[in-house]
């Protein structure tokens, strides 16, 4: 039972500490790399500017809640990936939430017969499931003019 409690908590951290995911589809003619720091986020399209890649990232996975850090390590991919295609900007068109999945932790089995025909008996068992959610941002990496 230890043995089988200790691999599903190393399951659990290995499904949680994991990376996210990004994906770029080129549209446009890429340029000279440029720092992640240089690449400005923007919500709404500025007035010239020049299309390079489609990009998809997702965050690391969470257990059943979402955070605002989620959103922002989604973000903080896009602008590496258009800092990597020499973009000087990123343009969000989507944000969201995806599920990878589920993931379900149960305890069962416990308890006992307290005494020789009292009629006291005890047992017990809990559980909680939930999906393994991640945050998606969809934007495009632009060259501002």
């Amino acid at each position: 039972m230890k043995t089988l409690f200790s691999g599903t908590c190393a399951l659990l951290a290995v499904l949680l500490v994991s990376c996210g995911s990004i994906h770029s589809i080129m549209v446009g003619q890429a340029r000279p790399a440029i720092a992640p720091e240089a690449v400005r986020v923007f919500y709404t399209a500025p007035r010239h500017f020049e299309r390079i890649a489609i990009i998809n990232s997702s965050s690391g996975p969470t257990w059943a809640f979402t955070t605002r850090g989620q959103l922002e390590d989604a973000i903080a991919k896009l602008r590496e990936e258009a800092a990597r295609l020499g973009a000087n900007g990123v343009l969000i068109e989507a944000t969201g939430t995806s599920s990878s999945g589920n993931l379900g932790i149960g305890v069962g089995g416990f308890g006992g017969d307290y005494g020789y025909h009292s009629g006291y008996a005890v047992g017990g068992s809990g559980a909680f499931g939930g999906p393994i959610l991640h945050k998606t941002a969809q934007a495009s990496a632009i060259y501002v003019r």
